[in-house]
């Protein structure tokens, strides 16, 4: 038995989870995306591209795409620059204080989310809110902070931004530990600045992980923010905040559209493979020069 066939027994329990949890679902959203289904009846009938073609009639769901990218190019900086900068000052001086600190700002990634939105239900409630009883203490008019659509996309990115910082600081920190920091030392020794130890040093060590989290940070993006969404806007208002995996749970489980929302679900794996292609081809560009 060659090397390769000894190889498939050790395979075979991950291909079967895959093919069961991910690959099986994936080719049976595809399936649904062209049959007229309720959830509560069995299928009609094959409808063809009439599902792909509704989803187009639907101005929300090309405003539920934008507000995607959208969403995904402002977490950017909280996923990658907002983590290394906190992760970096940590690093930079150990001690016992260092740990507390990055215990606090760690606290967003133990909370439930879901609890963690109704808190911040509570607090922005117009009438009641604390945070609007703070500002009229301050003898500042109060906000109508998740009803007003300039500022309900920003408590969305805030409160998500939140969680993110906090996990990346972690993956950020465990990267910066690897650092030997015998060589930092001699560095300063021979006269480099912080400046320096960062652009030759620590930069070098976490460019693969800041690709790798901005490239997860554009396709998770609208994924993160589902449950703030669920919990504070339900989408709006006037779709404010809306984006593709709220509008999708918003097809299937609220209207019952099966077909439709299994298209827009084939859209947004569309959108998936074609940042993978993309970035594999980028990757195969930068390793030719």
């Amino acid at each position: 038995m060659t090397a390769r066939l000894r190889a498939w027994p050790y395979l075979a329990p991950l291909l079967i989870l895959l093919g069961v949890w991910v690959y099986g679902p994936a080719v049976f959203t595809v399936v649904l995306s062209f049959l007229d289904w309720n959830l509560t009846t069995p299928p009609v009938g094959v409808v063809g591209l009439d599902n792909y073609a509704a989803l187009w009639r639907h101005p929300e769901f090309a405003q539920s795409l934008v507000q995607t990218v959208l969403y995904a190019l402002v977490l950017l900086p909280f996923s990658t620059v907002v983590p290394l900068a906190l992760a970096t000052l940590l690093w930079s001086r150990p001690g016992r204080a260092a740990e507390i600190y990055r215990a606090i700002l760690f606290l967003p990634v133990i909370l439930a989310p879901v609890a963690v939105a109704v808190a911040w239900r509570f607090l922005l409630n117009p009438l009641q809110g604390l945070v609007n009883e703070m500002l009229g203490a301050l003898g500042m008019p109060p906000g109508n902070w998740l009803g007003d659509p300039a500022t309900a996309l920003v408590v969305i990115v805030v409160i998500t931004a939140a969680k993110v910082v906090a996990f990346n600081m972690l993956l950020y920190g465990a990267t910066l530990a690897s650092i030997d920091r015998r060589v930092v030392e001699a560095a300063r020794v021979e006269g480099a600045t912080a400046l320096d130890v960062a652009r030759s040093i620590v930069l070098p060590h976490v460019a693969r992980p800041t690709v790798v989290l901005a490239l997860l940070s554009l396709v998770l993006a609208g994924q993160w923010t589902f449950t703030n969404i669920s919990v504070l806007t339900q989408g709006g208002p006037d779709g404010a905040t809306d984006n593709v995996f709220y509008r999708i749970y918003t097809l299937g489980f609220t209207f019952f559209e099966i077909g439709e929302a299994s298209a827009a679900a084939v859209v947004l794996l569309a959108g998936f493979i074609v940042v993978a292609l993309a970035w594999g081809l980028v990757r195969r560009v930068s390793r030719a020069t």
